[in-house]
């Protein structure tokens, strides 16, 4: 019943802000089981989850899967979480607890009304122990809990009944259901959908300018695929690069000049071989392009390693080592 809705002249939100159109719901609820080992018994526990996981959920199978992929930090199958997204204040309030926990930085807050909201899994916080806050203002940004072996990102959010007393915690689903929300701007990579055909473009012969959609890259991050043309038989992929720091367009020419450059990643070698150093001629290769989030490019550079198996590329695909 929601007669127990916590009321004041403040507003009540959803702890999580849609990005953009989209709206972060419950992905697991109140009183779900849980299993934590025991070191002492050495065995798992059942316990009970006392609160709320809050995610995005995919709209439709495998959305968004390229970016955020499932069975990554990022995502399930059904819900993913993408990077630098805030936890908000549900409330206005005081800040009793802004600290490091076993379960990653926890925030709690203390409403006039007699309720406490508590904030864990961030990866930092942006308030401090005895500030007031308002509904809406940003006490963290969502991160993991370390002990959790997926890793998965999400906010877990309760609500107590009474000052920091766990003990008072109520199920937060319909209070959850019923507050307002928030909205903050965001763009979702256009790029982003599953299976999404990769256009291969030809790059121009030795000493002449790169096209123009070539030097469109410059400050952007993502992953590149190069192909080679072959005669008559199939192009070859032969290499799937990314760049995570802004720098896609410099990171992909390189392996379009042919001059001898010195590769730190074998020490003492030049680039010949194996990865990062290998150069292709201009006029034999096409290349495709897709632009991601920093965050994302080196999950998308390890699924398309996979998926295509680049001749030459020696990170991703060697299992063992033979040394």
């Amino acid at each position: 019943m929601l007669s127990t809705l916590p009321t004041s002249r403040e507003a009540w939100v959803f702890p999580v802000p849609d990005l953009g159109d989209r709206r972060p719901e419950v992905s697991d609820g109140w009183a779900s089981t849980r299993y934590s080992v025991d070191d002492k018994a050495k065995a798992s526990v059942a316990r009970l989850h006392l609160g709320a996981d809050i995610m995005f959920r995919r709209r439709q199978r495998g959305e968004l899967a390229e970016v955020y992929r499932p069975g990554t930090r990022h995502g399930t199958a059904n819900y993913f979480m993408p990077d630098m997204v805030p936890a908000i204040a549900a409330s206005a309030g005081v800040v009793i607890f802004a600290q490091w926990t076993g379960v990653g930085f926890t925030v709690k807050v203390f409403h006039p009304d007699g309720w406490t909201t508590y904030y864990t899994h961030l990866s930092l916080v942006s308030v401090a122990e005895g500030q007031a806050v308002v509904a809406g203002q940003p006490v963290g940004i969502i991160g993991f809990d370390p002990k959790d072996r997926r890793k998965l990102m999400h906010l877990h959010f309760e609500l107590w009944r009474g000052r920091d007393d766990r003990r008072g915690a109520t199920n937060p689903g319909p209070y959850l259901a019923a507050w307002e929300r928030r909205s903050v701007p965001w763009t979702w990579p256009a790029t982003a959908h599953r299976n999404a055909g990769l256009t291969y473009r030809p790059v121009g012969k030795s000493g002449e300018r790169y096209p123009d959609w070539l030097h469109a890259l410059k400050g952007k991050s993502g992953v590149y695929v190069i192909r080679e043309r072959r005669g008559n038989d199939p192009p070859e992929v032969v290499y799937v690069g990314q760049s995570s720091t802004g720098r896609l367009f410099e990171t992909l020419t390189r392996h379009l000049q042919t001059w001898r450059r010195w590769k730190g990643f074998w020490k003492g070698q030049y680039a010949e071989g194996h990865d990062p150093g290998l150069t292709y001629d201009r006029a034999r290769v096409d290349v495709a392009v897709r632009v991601t989030s920093p965050s994302a490019a080196v999950d998308e550079e390890a699924r398309l390693i996979a998926r295509l198996r680049p001749r030459d590329n020696l990170i991703g695909q060697v299992e063992e080592v033979p040394f």
